[in-house]
């Protein structure tokens, strides 16, 4: 598909146009030709139109966008292009209802936000069937479900206000009561400034007094609604990567210079389980020793993570077998960042990877038994700077040896050492 996407010449526009199916265009077609016998319904049916067309577009927003970050495409100019087309296809299919009642399009301006409100949803919900489930559900509850709750409170407060308690306490305050209820609408409707549905029925209350300051009001609390949800999608798109949980995307992302190797290895530690719990013990409310003492722990099994990749993928690219060692070593200047926690802790940390990465390229099963006791063994070392010195200096011997046995190694059998 992303072949034949990409020969035309307005690529994005073309795939989004695609996701109109002959039955989407069908009811379509019916929406048109009923629009005429809806009575006073028929001003909101683009609305609904424009509404659940937002969500279709939107509900596979990450994995069309899957598809072009495949291509020489940046994700800034990526964002728009979608977000332009979404936007100028709904309109093609909102303007021919102009030409029964101009007001009809002018109320589906209200649907706008459920555009990059269904984009958010798709951030967070990777599956697409998911994703415009969750979107329709959101479509229909902004639309009904606080106007609703606006009405009532409106009432309940007006009821109370003027104790209003009877049929002839509300014909003796008719009036009053009318136009108290209107203006507790309009303030609590301020408040529901997320809700589409709320600002749409007050904007046709307005259309119809000819309330022209308040239709304003309503336009731009939904338009700048619309703005803020569309800002926060493109800061969710630009700098996170979408999933169950949101995280921020990989940082070789931001620093497209550094050679493929040094990325690489930042997209492995990124996807580590124990770089992450590095992350996590350095922003715990803990003692520093302890911190220390985990850093004892956590390089040695990232030395075991860099070993956990089979090296005949590795050494298919044009790479040496010193690129095992190369990754280590990156890897390890990596949790340099814990040095500003950890102090001296590092270099007792850093020797013992390097003994657990050597022992690793034998038998991987055995270094990872060995690594609590080398912990443990060297813990009292953690506290002495002339002890982490040293052992950072001795750290040479076993990387020097890591490198002769890369050298001697049969990698056709790694995948049998234990």
């Amino acid at each position: 598909m992303s072949e034949v996407v990409w020969r035309g010449a307005y690529p994005v526009f073309t795939l989004e146009s695609l996701k109109l199916k002959w039955n989407v265009f069908l009811l379509y077609a019916m929406g048109l030709a009923l629009y005429p016998l809806l009575d006073d319904a028929r001003l909101v049916l683009p609305y609904f139109v424009a509404g659940f067309l937002f969500v279709a577009f939107s509900g596979d927003f990450w994995e069309t966008a899957q598809v072009f970050l495949s291509k020489p495409y940046r994700r800034l100019h990526l964002f728009f292009e979608l977000f332009l087309s979404n936007l100028l296809i709904v309109f093609l299919m909102i303007a021919p209802f102009a030409l029964f009642d101009v007001r009809s399009v002018v109320f589906a301006l209200f649907a706008i936000p459920f555009l990059p409100l269904g984009y958010l949803t798709s951030l967070a919900i990777k599956s697409p069937k998911k994703a415009m489930t969750a979107g329709i559900v959101i479509f229909l509850l902004l639309t009904f479900v606080p106007p609703g709750i606006v009405q009532l409170k409106a009432q309940e407060k007006a009821q109370s206000a003027l104790e209003i308690k009877s049929l002839e306490d509300y014909e003796a305050n008719k009036e009053e009561y009318g136009r108290l209820v209107t203006e507790l609408e309009r303030r609590y409707s301020n408040y529901a400034f997320f809700s589409p549905g709320a600002q749409l029925e007050l904007f046709a209350r307005d259309v119809e007094t000819d309330d022209r300051e308040d239709a304003f009001l309503r336009l731009s609390i939904t338009l700048a609604t619309f703005l803020a949800l569309t800002s926060l999608a493109l800061f969710l798109f630009l700098r996170f990567e979408p999933g169950t949980v949101i995280k921020p995307s990989l940082p070789a992302l931001y620093i497209p210079s550094l050679p493929w190797w040094i990325g690489k290895e930042l997209a492995g530690l990124w996807a580590s389980r124990t770089f992450q719990a590095l992350l996590v013990l350095l922003i715990l409310p803990v003692d520093g020793t302890l911190k220390s003492f985990a850093l004892l722990f956590l390089l040695p099994l990232a030395s075991l993570e860099v070993l956990s990749e089979n090296p005949v993928l590795i050494l298919s690219k044009p790479v040496g077998r010193s690129y095992l060692l190369r990754r280590f070593l990156i890897t390890s200047l990596l949790f340099g960042i814990s040095i500003p926690v950890c102090r001296f802790s590092f270099g007792v940390a850093f020797f013992l990877a390097s003994l657990t990465f050597f022992i690793g390229l034998f038998t991987r099963k055995g270094a990872l038994i060995l690594i609590p006791v080398l912990a443990l063994l060297f813990a009292p070392a953690i506290s002495s700077a002339e002890a982490s010195l040293v052992l950072m200096v001795l750290s040479a011997i076993p990387l020097i040896l890591s490198a002769f046995r890369l050298s001697r190694m049969d990698f056709s059998a790694w995948g049998g050492v234990g």
